[in-house]
């Protein structure tokens, strides 16, 4: 019997998260934001708080010198504004006190004076016109990134044809359940920390290079997370808890309102996005893009999202002759980070539109325009990269079936759109388990936590099971802390099946090894669990596990084998990039989308009728997961398409810091949903798995926007695809 082994004591709420923590003696932070987003501190006076009833432990920026072993560690970066605050709620200063309402009000009473200094808002007001490279060094640009092959300028001036746009997207939320919380202990030289993380390795590795805390002293244990979605991958408000608990000599616990997630979290990146497509005698000849991204206050050389995206922003299209330009804009709105799928749908949202409407200028039905130009297995991508086994045509092939029968009786104002994409599963830095093999069962123990997504509690022992033969019953997930555990890079990219699935699997082979070689077999044997006892069948021959171990891993447990997985070296051709970096893709995965709408035309309102979503998942490992990972990654697209999205205002505060303003889809929102499983091109996981955590959102904006577009005939260039954004484009407003 298939199962998670999260299910029950989730449905039962047994599950400890972050919010949950508890330890004895502990302490209950609070955060004293700036009430600005740009300024100077003038003075921070924390006596009227050391003052209030309860409170342990005051810290600002002059007492996180003295508490940290490396001063303020960064210092591009410090714990505490040193004197510039950069966002509206940026911590200035934190308390801890016995209870949580005791040091939210000793937070208030902390005295603040700020000198306001000007703020930047946005990107129109640093590059009003879309900037040149002789504007370059800019004082607001922390990212450039800057890419040409082929003769550009001889293609668009030869061009019969020229097919110019701009888009714009704004930020997104990721909205997980659980808001970010930690509890944090200094005991001696070891800083312990226990976090709703996505990297327990990488969140040392942030607090060691930012608090100046060697990285053997810091201890993190990762918790049960309740949703991440990228918005947990690195350090946020774990410094703060630290400091103080540093201050108090006992264990402090921060955990955010929702109200201050929305505030603080690392969010989507706002952008502009201009594409310019050259084309002559009905072939496109050349492609110009140019990207303005919204980074907060990220700083220089912070920012991956502009080389990231772009390769996104070319797509999954044979592109032989381009120039291509990304400036990442710093303004006082805070960090921005990593959204499931980073920035791949806001790309995909842009190119695929663009696509869509030049494919309409040219007469060539979309869906089939797109098959004439996709990658193939063995083509190369822009940057010269070979393409693997790449199932985006097969996906656009069973798509292109679905559409003809959508057509047939298609009513008045309704319309068809489709959305395609590519993902590359980032095996990152890789991964490492043990596996213990014992009587009765196999634990595997590794250093990620159970993000939600079942890659964890499902997926790694799927692996096992199928190498060693043992029933999901007799297998187990043992977590560790980065002190105990084997290193891991962590939950994104789509990458734990890949990379520490591969760790396992490599494992219970070597487990396998030493079984046929204790039994003197030629062949692997498998592994059955009978009547409690995990027993070894090799051949005609059935023996009991307990008779093959030595005394001394009866005495550990069981029998020990490690695996490691890192991810070989992936390389572009660098002679195309003139400033700043790209990134190279590690396995190409793809995805066609089809959308249905219905779109009103005295309001503008916007209805998805039906879905569908056709996805290259190399070997399906468990397929309710991946059916699982295609539903719950179309609904959050629809969110990014119709609804979600950041207000900042030109004072830079949040303009809608909540979930009532903040709109999210609801039940009745989420359409009958198609999902086709398009197998046989083998991917870099196990048996030939793709991940599948990130793809499915990536194409569904550019879905349903190419949806209304056939509906009305009319585009809307800016996400979401609110009904005063269709109604202005119906020239209804």
């Amino acid at each position: 019997m298939r199962f998670r082994t999260d299910a029950a004591p989730k449905a039962e709420g047994a599950v400890v998260y972050a919010p949950d923590l508890e330890a004895p003696g502990m302490l209950w932070a609070a955060l004293v934001p700036s009430p600005v987003a740009h300024g100077r501190v003038v003075r921070l006076d924390l006596e009227p708080a050391r003052r209030q009833p309860g409170v342990v432990a005051a810290v600002g920026a002059a007492e996180a010198v003295s508490l940290l072993p490396g001063g303020t560690g960064d210092g591009a970066a410090p714990v505490f504004p040193s004197p510039e605050i950069l966002y509206h709620g940026q911590p200035v200063a934190a308390v801890a006190a016995e209870t949580l309402g005791a040091a939210r009000a000793a937070a208030r009473a902390v005295e603040l004076e700020v000198e306001p200094l000007p703020v930047v808002s946005g990107i129109e007001e640093v590059f009003p016109e879309w900037p040149t490279r002789v504007a370059l060094p800019h004082p607001q640009v922390v990212g450039h990134v800057h890419a040409r092959r082929g003769d550009v300028d001889g293609a668009f001036g030869a061009a019969d044809l020229v097919h110019s746009e701009t888009y714009r997207t704004p930020g997104v939320h990721q909205v997980a359940l659980e808001p970010h919380a930690c509890l944090a202990e200094v005991s001696g030289d070891t800083w312990r920390l226990r976090s709703s993380t996505q990297t327990p390795f990488g969140l040392r590795s942030d607090l060691a290079e930012s608090l100046g805390i060697p990285a053997d002293r810091l201890v993190v244990e990762g918790t049960w997370v309740g949703g991440g979605f990228g918005g947990k991958g690195g350090a946020l408000i774990e410094p703060y808890a630290l400091v103080l608990a540093a201050a108090a000599h006992r264990p402090v616990k921060l955990a955010l309102t929702y109200a201050e997630e929305f505030q603080l979290g690392r969010t989507t990146l706002p952008s502009i996005i201009r594409l310019d497509t050259a084309v002559k005698g009905g072939t496109v000849t050349g492609r110009r893009v140019r990207l303005l991204l919204d980074s907060g206050a990220s700083l220089p050389g912070r920012d991956f999202a502009v080389g990231y995206s772009m390769g996104f922003l070319l797509g999954p299209y044979r592109t032989d002759t381009f120039e291509i330009e990304g400036y990442a804009v710093r303004t006082h709105k805070p960090p921005f980070g990593p959204h499931r799928a980073p920035f791949a749908p806001q790309s995909v949202f842009a190119l695929e539109s663009h696509v869509d409407g030049l494919a309409r200028r040219l007469g060539v039905e979309p869906l089939e325009f797109r098959r004439r130009n996709v990658w193939k297995e063995k083509d190369r991508t822009a940057y010269d990269q070979p393409v693997g086994p790449f199932g985006l045509d097969a996906c656009l092939a069973a798509a292109e079936r679905t559409l003809r029968d959508w057509r047939r009786g298609l009513p008045p104002d309704h319309g068809i759109g489709v959305g395609c994409g590519f993902w590359s599963t980032n095996a990152g830095e890789g991964g490492e388990a043990r596996l213990e093999l014992r009587p009765d069962g196999l634990v595997i123990y590794e250093g990620e936590r159970e993000i939600g997504n079942g890659s964890v509690v499902r997926g790694l022992p799927t692996v096992a099971e199928k190498v060693l033969g043992l029933p999901a019953s007799a297998i187990r997930v043992a977590y560790g802390d980065t002190a105990k555990a084997p290193f891991d890079s962590g939950v994104y990219g789509s990458r734990t099946l890949a990379a520490l699935g591969q760790a396992v699997e490599r494992a219970s082979r070597a487990l396998l090894a030493t079984l046929a070689s204790r039994l003197g077999a030629a062949t692997s044997p498998t592994l059955e669990l009978r009547d409690g006892h995990v027993t070894v069948v090799s051949g005609g021959r059935r023996v009991r596990l307990a008779t093959l171990l030595t005394p001394e891993e009866r005495t550990v447990g069981g029998l020990v084998a490690e695996g490691k997985f890192y991810a070989p070296a992936h390389r572009l051709d660098t002679s195309f990039v003139t400033d700043g970096q790209v990134f190279p893709y590690r396995d190409f995965t793809g995805g066609a989308h089809l959308a249905e709408v219905a779109v009103d035309r005295e309001t503008g309102h916007v209805r998805v009728v039906r879905y569908a979503a056709f996805h290259d998942v190399g070997t399906a490992v468990d397929l309710a997961l991946v059916r699982g990972q295609v539903e719950g990654g179309v609904v959050m697209g629809l969110g990014t398409a119709l609804s979600e999205e950041m207000r900042w205002e030109p004072t830079g505060r949040l303009g809608n810091p909540d979930l009532l303003d903040y709109r999210l889809p609801r039940l009745r929102d989420v359409p009958p949903l198609q999902v086709e499983i398009i197998e046989g091109f083998a991917g870099a996981g196990p048996w030939g798995a793709k991940g599948m955590g990130e793809p499915p959102i990536i194409p569904v904006a550019a879905a349903v926007a190419n949806a209304i577009a056939d509906a009305t005939g009319t585009r809307v260039h800016e996400l979401p695809l609110t009904p005063e954004r269709v109604a202005r484009a119906l020239k209804l407003l």
